[in-house]
């Protein structure tokens, strides 16, 4: 966990777990703080390990702080034990095979594969037989081949931080009958109508649909413009992908699917909203260098969505628990709650002053060292 800060002397580092005091030296030679720097490392982690640590760097010219840094081990669980289960659909008819996906940090790398004597032969996945966001196959109609000559099919569980596999259930499936049975097309499966992504990052949207013969999708926008340049449609046509979403993809998204014995199309409808972790509008805070007697002001410009909230942080300490009498003395004015100001300064101002921006996706930390130097000269 890095902490390194500079500073004129050299800063000393302290940590806190949870809040607390945390002096890494007792905890035997697994961990270890690297000399004159704050950077801790962990050479065997253990579960008792987990927790949110933060650093502080104080030179006794002011105090600097890190991010909550929030410590977790990796592990993958294996599958909770069941006894083999076989499907018996008619030939032509849909068949989802259910996964439960078992406990991992992180979250799992999950697809389905044929027990070929003991070996795991992923499935290739076609418009015919597919995946949905919740690890659960979809066959959207049997054919007399996913008999798989009586091999099972098993869902498969990866997590790449324990460099872990674990396998699930076998599922047999044993289709009844000798000739298929044609389905115009109907809903199956997809993504949560009313969504959210973040922006910047990667979002899907996936619809499928039963029928037999095998449906073909298509993808519009309904509200809010033409279709977003650099979209993807991967999947065999049933996922739209938003390979880094903008504030401008919000609206609202179709998926229509047909076969040739539909007199219809089947629709199912999505609205997409664009929310944010908190995200500097400009550069973040700066430091500022000012003369005895004048004034210095900070500001911590940031937006977000939903909207963020704002702390403010005096040498790592939240305002409303500094005792400072520098801070106490009036001299230092909240103007909103994105700027504040310290007047009339002196030559032992000098100090760290930080800001949080906080909203249910995540926070930003901005911190601005205050340095006081020579009178201002009128």
């Amino acid at each position: 966990m890095p902490c390194v800060a500079d500073g004129e002397p050299q800063p000393k580092y302290t940590w806190t777990r949870n809040g607390i005091d945390f002096n890494p030296s007792p905890n035997d030679d697994r961990m270890v703080q690297l000399p004159n720097v704050g950077t801790i490392v962990i050479i065997r982690p253990e579960y008792r390990d987990e927790g949110v640590y933060q650093c502080f760097a104080d030179n006794g010219y002011g105090k600097s702080a890190t991010i909550n840094i929030n410590l977790r081990i990796a592990k993958l669980d294996s599958f909770t034990t069941a006894e083999p289960i076989t499907h018996s659909p008619s030939l032509g008819d849909p068949l989802t095979l259910d996964c439960v996906l078992p406990d991992s940090v992180p979250s799992p790398e999950f697809y389905w594969a044929i027990n070929v004597n003991g070996n795991y032969l992923a499935i290739d996945y076609d418009a015919r037989i597919t995946l949905d966001h919740e690890a659960r196959l979809r066959i959207t109609n049997v054919k007399a081949e996913d008999r798989q000559y009586g091999r099972a099919y098993t869902c498969i569980a990866l997590n790449q931080d324990v460099r872990k596999v674990v396998s699930g259930v076998p599922n047999f499936i044993q289709p009844r009958g000798t000739v298929e049975t044609l389905h115009t097309v109907t809903y199956m499966w997809a993504s949560p109508a009313d969504h959210y992504g973040l922006r910047g990052e990667e979002f899907k949207l996936k619809c499928i649909f039963s029928g037999n013969p095998t449906p073909d999708i298509h993808w519009t926008r309904t509200k809010g413009g033409a279709m977003p340049e650099g979209i993807q449609i991967t999947s065999f046509g049933q996922e739209l992908v938003f390979p880094k979403l903008l504030d401008s993809d919000a609206g609202e998204y179709e998926c229509l699917a047909t076969n040739s014995i539909s007199p219809q199309a089947a629709r199912n409808l999505f609205s997409l909203r664009v929310e944010s972790r908190p995200y500097w509008t400009d550069n973040g805070p700066d430091d500022v260098e000012v003369g005895i007697g004048g004034s210095a002001t900070f500001v911590c410009k940031a937006q977000g969505n939903p909207e963020p909230d704002t702390k403010w942080f005096i040498n790592g300490v939240p305002l409303a628990k500094v005792t400072d009498p520098r801070v106490k003395n009036g001299r230092f004015k909240v103007l909103g709650p994105d700027t504040v100001m310290m007047v009339n300064l002196t030559s032992d101002d000098d100090m760290v002053i930080q800001c949080n921006v906080t909203n249910k996706h995540g926070y930003i930390w901005g911190d601005s060292y205050l340095n006081v130097g020579f009178p201002v000269i009128g």
